[in-house]
């Protein structure tokens, strides 16, 4: 099943919009793949079925992930003049998502692989690319507050992973931010990252 979440912010940037940006908190949990992800191979379908979690799938590539309550999803739509430079752009949008969490007090933020940010050397926010010519599509789950028990139990350990995982089980790559930072919550982040995106996003080129 595909899940083409934000279409609307596509469709704005096609119709002539400078850019399109939203963040939103998930209201329940579903398990999304990757465009090539193969759902026997990256989730436990047995029970996803049991629990009533849909297994949909993005428009953009990368890694099977869990959206839960207690997560902030970022996506934004832009044209760009570079066809091909898809690690440029994954580090010009998360340095926006990092200087935005540092504006709030959020320290030891790295980016690692080709598009994570790590909070010391836990993920804390994974993202993927749609790319149709010169329209780039931008999408991301930020870990806030949400229980990182349900990757374990909807999600096999992934078919390919970047070299830091070092083939650690979720439950000793991914972190919470509310875990270093307890008194932040989803609200305080994203009020941050939408301060951030109208000023940052027309510097992305």
């Amino acid at each position: 099943m595909s899940l083409w979440l934000d279409e609307d912010l596509l469709e704005l940037v096609r119709a002539g919009a400078p850019f399109a940006y939203r963040s939103w908190q998930p209201e329940r949990v579903c398990v999304v793949l990757g465009r090539s992800n193969a759902a026997e191979r990256e989730t436990h379908e047995d029970r996803c079925a049991a629990d009533g979690v849909p297994i949909l799938r993005r428009r953009g590539g990368g890694g099977a992930v869990v959206l839960a309550p207690g997560m902030l999803v970022v996506s934004l739509a832009k044209c760009v003049k570079e066809a091909y430079h898809f690690t440029e752009y994954f580090h010009q949008i998360n340095g926006l998502i990092i200087d935005a969490l540092r504006e709030i007090g959020v320290q030891n933020l790295t980016q690692q692989g080709i598009s994570d940010v790590c909070l010391a050397d836990r993920n804390i926010l994974g993202s993927s690319m749609y790319r149709s010519t010169a329209l780039l599509f931008y999408t991301a789950s930020l870990m806030i507050s949400n229980d990182l028990a349900l990757l374990d139990r909807y999600l096999k350990h992934p078919s390919k992973e970047p070299e830091y995982r070092r083939g650690r089980p979720h439950r000793e790559f991914v972190a919470t931010l509310a875990g270093a930072y307890p008194a932040l919550s989803v609200a305080a982040a994203q009020a941050a990252l939408d301060r951030a995106a109208p000023r940052r996003i027309p510097e992305i080129e």
